[in-house]
C-alpha cells in the first residue's frame, strides 16, 4: 500500500479546525467580513480539493449520492425530516409543558427533581432527536433552577450526558447512528436490538454517577416555581396531532422494508410533509418552524461525505483501516478499542467527521475485523460517536451549542470543567456499555 498524499488530510484536519474555530475573516481588498461557520467551513474545503485537483467530479457526486451501503443525500433527508416533525412538536410548547409537570411532581424535594429530569429527558431522547432535547430543555432547566433559587450545574450536565447516553439506543437518536446504521444495513429493529440494553446500562451508571458528583450541590427542598404548566401549551391540539404523528412515524420506522416497500428516509418525509401540511393549515404559515430547522447541517455534512471520499480515494481510509485491523484482531479489541478510540476522536474533532472516517475505513478492503464481522466495531462506534459528545464540548454541534446559550444567560461552562466531569463519568460508562455489548455478541 503506497503512501497517501498529505494534502487531503492536511485539507480535512483544517476543515476541523474551522467548524470549531469559526473565524470571521476579512475579504481580501474589501471592507467586507465573512464568517467561516460550521456550514460554510466544508465547503470550503471541498472548493479547495477541487481548485488543486485532488478530487475530482466524480468524488463530489459519490460524496453526495453515496457509494457502497452510505447514501449521504438519504440521511440528510431523514435527518432534516425528523427535525421538522420534532421542531413543529416543540412549537406547540408540549416539551416545556412536561417539564413544568414534572417540576411540580418533584413537589420541592431537590432529589426527586433530580431524578424527574433524568427521566423526562430520557422520554424524550428516545422519542425525539438529542439536539432537539438539548436545546429545549436547557433553557427550561436554566429557567427552572433561576426561579426556584436551585444550582442549575447538577441539572444540566445531567441532561446533556443521559440525552447522548440513551441517543444510542434507537436508530434515530442521533444522526451518527444513521450512518454507522446504514453502512452495516442495520434496521430500525436490529439496531435497537443490539444497542437498547448497552444504552440502558449506560444510563443506569450515569445517573448513579452524576449522583455522586453532584448531590451536595442538589438542596434537599426548593421552593417550587408558581408556573402554570398549561400557559406553556400553546396548542393543545397540535401537540396530540404531532404527538400521534410522531408516534406513527416511528412504528412504520420499525417495519421491515420488505413489508412497507419504502425506505425509512421516504417515511419520515412522508409523515414530514403531513406535518407541513397540518402546520400550513393551522398557522397559516409554517415559516416560523421552518427558520428553526438545522439547515446548515446539511452543507455541513455534504461537505464531510465529499472531504471523506476524498480521502478514501486518496488512499488515506485505507491505512486507517490497516491500523484499526489491528486492534480488531479480538473480539475485545474490537469493541473496547473501538469504542474507546472512535470516543477520544469523537472528543477532539466532533462526531460527525469521526464518524464519517471511520465508516468508510471499515468499508476498506483493508480492514478485517475479528471473526469477519463489522458488526462488533460499528456498534463500538455508535456508542463512540454518542459518547465522545460527553467527553468534551467540540464532541458535538449540539456541545457547542448548549455552551453558547448558557454563556448567553450569564452560566459559563468552560471547556475544562466540562472535561473534568465528562472523563470522571463517562469513562465507567464506557467500561459498562462495552461489556454489555461482548456479553451480547458472546451470548448472539
Amino acid at each position: 500500500m503506497s503512501s497517501p498524499s498529505i494534502f487531503p488530510m492536511l485539507i480535512f484536519i483544517a476543515t476541523i479546525f474551522l467548524v470549531f474555530k469559526h473565524p470571521t475573516i476579512r475579504i481580501p481588498f474589501t471592507s467586507r467580513y465573512v464568517h467561516i461557520d460550521y456550514g460554510l467551513a466544508p465547503i470550503i474545503g471541498v472548493i479547495v480539493l477541487f481548485a488543486t485537483h485532488s478530487i475530482d467530479g466524480n468524488t463530489v457526486i459519490r460524496g453526495i449520492l453515496g457509494s457502497d451501503s452510505v447514501k449521504p443525500y438519504s440521511i440528510i433527508i431523514l435527518i432534516m425530516a425528523l427535525s421538522y416533525i420534532c421542531v413543529s412538536l416543540d412549537f406547540t410548547g408540549l416539551f416545556e409543558y412536561l417539564s413544568l409537570r414534572v417540576v411540580n411532581a418533584s413537589n420541592g424535594y431537590g432529589k426527586k427533581l433530580f431524578v424527574y429530569f433524568f427521566l423526562l429527558t430520557a422520554f424524550l431522547t428516545l422519542f425525539t432527536d438529542n439536539d432537539i432535547v438539548i436545546l429545549t430543555m436547557t433553557l427550561i432547566i436554566f429557567y427552572v433552577s433561576k426561579n426556584a433559587g436551585l444550582d442549575p450545574i447538577p441539572f444540566l450536565f445531567t441532561q446533556f450526558f443521559v440525552v447522548n447516553v440513551l441517543g444510542m439506543a434507537l436508530y434515530i437518536g442521533n444522526p451518527t447512528n444513521i450512518v454507522a446504521a446504514d453502512a452495516y444495513g442495520l434496521s430500525f429493529i436490529e439496531f435497537a436490538k443490539w444497542m437498547f440494553l448497552p444504552s440502558i446500562s449506560g444510563a443506569v451508571t450515569c445517573l448513579i454517577l452524576l449522583w455522586v458528583i453532584f448531590r451536595r450541590r442538589v438542596p434537599k427542598k426548593f421552593k417550587k416555581p408558581t408556573i402554570n404548566p398549561n400557559l406553556a401549551l400553546k396548542n393543545r391540539d397540535g401537540a396530540l396531532f404531532g404527538s400521534a404523528l410522531l408516534a406513527f412515524t416511528i412504528l412504520f420506522m420499525s417495519l421491515p422494508v420488505s413489508w412497507t416497500g419504502v425506505p425509512i428516509w421516504a417515511v419520515t418525509l412522508i409523515f414530514a410533509t403531513v406535518m407541513a401540511f397540518h402546520d400550513l393549515i393551522l398557522y397559516r404559515s409554517n415559516r416560523a418552524i421552518l427558520s428553526r430547522l438545522p439547515w446548515k447541517i446539511v452543507p455541513f455534512l455534504i461537505g464531510l461525505f465529499i472531504i471523506a471520499e476524498g480521502l478514501a480515494s486518496t488512499g488515506w481510509t485505507d491505512l486507517f483501516a490497516s491500523l484499526l485491523s489491528k486492534i480488531s484482531g479480538n473480539l475485545a479489541g474490537g469493541i473496547f478499542g473501538i469504542g474507546l478510540l472512535s470516543s477520544i476522536a469523537a472528543g477532539f474533532m466532533n462526531n460527525h467527521p469521526m464518524t464519517i472516517f471511520f465508516v468508510k475505513a471499515f468499508q476498506s478492503p483493508h480492514f478485517a475485523s475479528f471473526g469477519a464481522s463489522k458488526l462488533g466495531p460499528t456498534l463500538a462506534l455508535v456508542m463512540g460517536s454518542n459518547l465522545g459528545a460527553n467527553l468534551t464540548l467540540m464532541g458535538a454541534l449540539a456541545g457547542i451549542m448548549w455552551a453558547k446559550i448558557l454563556s448567553d444567560k450569564g452560566c459559563y461552562i468552560s471547556f475544562s470543567q466540562f472535561s473534568k466531569y465528562g472523563f470522571a463519568v463517562m469513562l465507567p460508562v464506557i467500561t459498562v456499555i462495552c461489556s454489555t455489548l461482548m456479553v451480547e455478541l458472546m451470548w448472539a
